[in-house]
């Protein structure tokens, strides 16, 4: 505990220092980690400063000295008396003003235990799963050879999955064939519907005792794990809920509020 103690008032130090730092000056003017914190997020960095490595973080700081070189020059300019920078500046400014308004109408809106629970029952259909399997095959020309892959898997000995997998990157004529035949999980409907039927009626570390033919040739399917359809909880869905009856709810919220607004207004085309 007191080791624990010991590393967050280190921690707390270090961002004290790094607050206070000063990472270069340009005419005077410093550069702290507020201007290369803006810096980051102007490149949509989502690492913090200290995380970066060396070469980006001194490329951060000679772009941010360059940003501050080029400010100070628009300001000596007179860039701020501009008729162009006080238009953009005023247009800036009405778009924020409304975005924000709107931000806090949105934030301050209530949604209650039964208006959550009331939107679950009503649209489980949102929230249902389908089976689904993870399956790997092997494809072959001929259907010779599939049964001779099949009687290969009959005779081992070994882990049967390892055996499929060796297996599939021989012999196999499918994309997949170097990942062993790995499909990943997929449902109905996301393969054609005999190899879909055969795939779902086996069970887990199992595969075909007959190819299942295709257009692509003759599969062997394997079967690597299973995942049965099933409802999301309430609980695990709970905050896509709130989003979903909030921006409802907003939507008719603004919509009477500017129809009351315009109402109320003096307007003249």
């Amino acid at each position: 505990m007191k080791s624990l103690f010991t590393l967050l008032i280190l921690l707390g130090l270090t961002t004290q220092i790094n607050a206070q730092k000063v990472f270069a000056t340009v005419n005077n003017e410093e550069i702290t980690i507020k201007d290369i914190n803006g810096m980051l997020k102007s490149f949509k960095e989502t690492r913090s400063f200290s995380e970066l490595p060396q070469q980006q973080r001194d490329l951060i700081i000679d772009q941010t000295i360059e940003n501050k070189i080029l400010l100070q020059n628009a300001k000596k300019e007179g860039i701020e008396t501009h008729p162009s920078y006080i238009e953009a500046l005023n247009n800036f400014k009405r778009k924020m003003i409304v975005e924000t308004w709107m931000k806090n109408n949105y934030a301050n809106l209530e949604i209650t235990h039964n208006e959550i629970k009331d939107y679950y029952n009503k649209n489980k259909n949102e929230f249902d799963k389908k089976e689904q399997v993870k399956a790997r095959h092997i494809v072959v020309a001929k259907k010779e050879e599939a049964l001779t892959l099949i009687k290969k898997l009959n005779d081992s000995k070994d882990d049967l999955q390892k055996t499929f997998i060796k297996l599939a990157k021989e012999n196999s004529i499918g994309p997949s064939a170097p990942k062993g035949g790995d499909l990943g999980w997929f449902g109905k409907g996301a393969m054609l519907e005999s190899f879909w039927n055969e795939a779902k009626v086996l069970d887990i570390n199992s595969y075909s005792k007959k190819p299942v033919q295709t257009n692509y040739g003759f599969h062997i399917v394997f079967v690597d794990a299973k995942q049965p359809a099933y409802t999301i909880p309430l609980e695990q869905i709970k905050e896509v809920i709130i989003n979903k009856i909030k921006m409802k709810k907003f939507q008719s919220v603004i919509s009477k509020k500017i129809a009351k607004l315009k109402k109320e207004a003096i307007i003249k085309k």
